[in-house]
C-alpha cells in the first residue's frame, strides 16, 4: 500500500510537470510575445500563479473526479494518470497537440463504465456542451473586443501603452492562477488531493515550467502572429474569465481551448492581418482525438 502510494505522488510530479511546461505557453505567451517581459520572468510568473491557483481552488476540482469515477481505488488513480501521461507524451512525440485535462475526462469516463460504475451521464453532457460552447464565446468576445479597443485612439498614448503593460503581467498570472485551480486541480483530484500530492504538484509546477516550458511559449506568442499589447491583453481576460467561470461550477476546461481561439479572433478581426490557421486547426484537432481516443482506452483498461 505504502509503495503504492507513493508510486501515486510520483505520477502526479509527472503529469503536473508535463501540464505546466506544455500550458505555460498559454498564459504567458501572449504576454512574452507582446515584449513586454523576458521569457524568464514570464515563466516565474506563470509557475507563481499555477501554484497559487492549486492551493486556493484546486481542492474543487475532486467533485468532478468523484462524480466520473465514483470510489475510484488507489490502482484505479494510478491507472488513470499513467494511461494519461503515456497518450499526452506520446501526442507530443507526434506532434499532436493534446490537453491532458480533456483526456482524464474521457479516460475516466471509460474507466467508469467499464468498471460498471455509475456514470453521471448529465454531468458528462456539461462538460461536453462547455467544450463545445466555450471556444465560440471565447472567438467571438475576443473579435469583439479587440474591434472596440482599438476604435479610438487614446489621448495620451503612452500612458495607454504603460497601464497595457501592468495589466498583462496581472492578467498573465491570472491566467495561470485558473489553469492551476482547474487543469492542475484536477490532476492532483484524480490521485487523490491531500498534502503529499500537492507538495509534490508545486513543486513539479516549477520543473516543468522552468525545463520544459520556455521552448513552448512560442507556440502562442510567435507561430500566430506577432501580438500587440491589445491583442494579449484581450486573449488574457478572455481566457481568466471563462475559465475561472468553469472552476467554479468544477467544470474542467482547458485553457488551450479559450487561449488559442481568442488569439485567432483577435487575429481575424484584423482586415489586413495574416494569420496563420495551421497551428490553431492543429490544436483544434488535439481537442477532439484527446477526449474520445481516453475514452476507447480508459473502455479497453477498466
Amino acid at each position: 500500500m505504502l509503495l503504492l502510494s507513493v508510486g501515486l505522488v510520483v505520477l502526479i510530479f509527472l503529469a503536473v510537470m508535463l501540464v505546466a511546461g506544455n500550458n505555460l505557453s498559454a498564459c504567458v505567451g501572449p504576454t512574452v510575445g507582446s515584449r513586454i517581459v523576458t521569457k524568464r520572468f514570464g515563466t516565474l510568473l506563470g509557475a507563481a500563479g499555477f501554484s497559487v491557483g492549486l492551493l486556493v481552488q484546486g481542492s474543487g476540482m475532486t467533485r468532478s473526479v468523484g462524480i466520473l469515477l465514483p470510489a475510484a481505488s488507489l490502482v484505479l488513480r494510478a491507472e488513470a494518470l499513467l494511461v494519461a501521461i503515456i497518450v499526452f507524451v506520446v501526442a507530443y512525440r507526434l506532434r499532436v497537440p493534446m490537453s491532458l485535462n480533456m483526456s482524464l475526462v474521457g479516460l475516466l469516463a471509460g474507466l467508469s463504465i467499464a468498471g460498471d460504475s455509475p456514470l453521471n451521464g448529465l454531468f458528462v453532457g456539461e462538460v461536453v456542451l462547455t467544450w463545445v460552447v466555450v471556444p465560440l464565446i471565447a472567438f467571438a468576445v475576443a473579435f469583439f473586443l479587440i474591434r472596440f479597443l482599438n476604435r479610438s485612439w487614446p489621448a495620451n498614448f503612452w500612458h495607454r501603452l504603460q497601464e497595457y503593460k501592468v495589466l498583462l503581467i496581472v492578467l498573465s498570472f491570472s491566467t495561470a492562477y485558473v489553469t492551476g485551480a482547474n487543469t492542475l486541480g484536477m490532476i492532483v483530484a484524480t490521485g487523490g488531493f491531500d498534502s503529499a500530492a500537492v507538495l509534490a504538484a508545486v513543486a513539479a509546477i516549477f520543473v516543468g515550467s522552468f525545463f520544459l516550458g520556455e521552448g513552448a511559449i512560442r507556440r502562442v506568442s510567435q507561430e500566430f502572429f506577432l501580438m500587440r499589447y491589445a491583442n494579449a491583453a484581450t486573449t488574457l481576460i478572455t481566457s481568466t474569465v471563462l475559465v475561472e467561470l468553469a472552476t467554479v461550477f468544477n467544470i474542467p476546461l482547458s485553457i488551450t481551448q479559450t487561449t488559442s481561439v481568442a488569439v485567432f479572433g483577435t487575429g481575424v478581426s484584423y482586415k489586413t492581418k495574416l494569420v496563420s490557421v495551421k497551428p490553431f486547426l492543429k490544436v483544434v484537432a488535439g481537442w477532439v482525438i484527446a477526449p474520445l481516443l481516453s475514452f476507447a482506452i480508459g473502455l479497453l483498461i477498466g
